[in-house]
């Protein structure tokens, strides 16, 4: 794939994705959001949460992975793909999986890059950037995202 096909995918996936984005940013329902956005071709388990006017994978949402019990709240953007050294300069298109763990939970308009996992049971705060890989059980947040805590089983914010 050269890097204009990886800046702009396939024409019929792009349809495909397009058709149903906006019924994926408005539906009133978390689970008829869920829904659109599988239809978009994102991987999305069990019992997800998406919040409203979410980006995720606008160009390749099959490179996408939400795990089960995770959250992704309003205005969060999921990013499979980085244009801006394509279009800038010329030069070739970032792009790779972002993979959302169980039970994680990413922050009112974060932003999570390509080539990015967030661990089991994580939290990106809210307004974060994230660059890199967080660990399971950890928290994160800012620009860019740093750990802020780790988490432990005898954490007083865990049920049992």
């Amino acid at each position: 794939m050269d890097s204009e096909q990886k800046a702009k995918g396939s024409l019929l996936k792009r349809i495909r994705s397009v058709l149903f984005l906006l019924p994926a940013w408005f539906a009133p329902l978390s689970k008829l959001r869920v829904f659109f956005h599988r239809l978009r071709g994102v991987k999305i388990g069990k019992n997800v949460e998406i919040g409203y006017f979410c980006i995720i994978g606008n160009v390749h949402p099959h490179m996408i992975t939400i795990e089960d019990e995770a959250v992704v709240t309003a205005g969060a953007v999921l990013l499979e793909h980085d244009n801006a050294y394509y279009f800038t300069r010329g030069g070739e298109v970032k792009f790779g999986p972002v993979i959302i763990k169980k039970k994680s939970f990413i922050g009112l308009h974060s932003v999570i890059m390509p080539n990015v996992t967030v661990g089991e049971r994580s939290i990106v705060g809210a307004n974060s950037v994230v660059l890199r890989d967080i660990p399971p059980d950890s928290v994160f947040a800012g620009v860019p995202a740093r750990e802020i805590k780790k988490m432990s089983d005898t954490d007083e914010n865990i049920k049992h």
